[in-house]
């Protein structure tokens, strides 16, 4: 069996057209550390006209801290804006690194779109699946993937 947790009490950050250059995300996560503000499941996409969107997520309990400091940062690097997230879940489930991790994104996917519940994002590794949802439809989600996964 797959262990699989769930939390509903974080946002997630995304920093809108950052300039693709060496050193944006350094001072984004070195002004972000000095705060003390942990982060998780980091992503960065590179897009057309040398621009990248990056994201995180972060605890819904430093978002009253974090939204100044970021959008402070979004223009210090000229970036084109800053947006915030807050009404997601992320359901994490572990995968067996020596299994057919194909086969079972396969079946969690599978799984919440038997339920109706949409991923705004995905992020896996070996070891963990982390699908990121309405919170909305989360709970339906967590309990359709705990009986499929039973």
């Amino acid at each position: 069996m797959s262990s699989i947790t769930f939390n509903d009490e974080c946002v997630h950050v995304v920093f809108l057209g950052l300039p693709n250059v060496p050193g944006i995300a350094a001072e984004i996560f070195g002004t972000l550390s000095s705060q003390s503000v942990s982060v998780s499941m980091v992503t960065q996409n590179t897009m057309r006209g040398g621009r990248s969107d990056l994201s995180f997520l972060i605890s819904r309990d430093r978002l009253d801290d974090v939204i100044a400091i970021c959008r402070e940062l979004s223009e210090r690097v000229g970036g084109q804006g800053v947006s915030f997230m807050t009404e997601i879940a992320a359901i994490t489930v572990s995968l067996d690194p020596t299994g057919d991790s194909a086969g079972t994104l396969a079946k969690i996917f599978s799984v919440l779109a038997s339920v109706k519940v949409n991923i705004e994002i995905i992020n896996s590794t070996r070891e963990s699946a982390i699908c990121i949802v309405s919170k909305t439809h989360a709970h339906e989600g967590l309990d359709a993937l705990n009986k499929a996964f039973a």
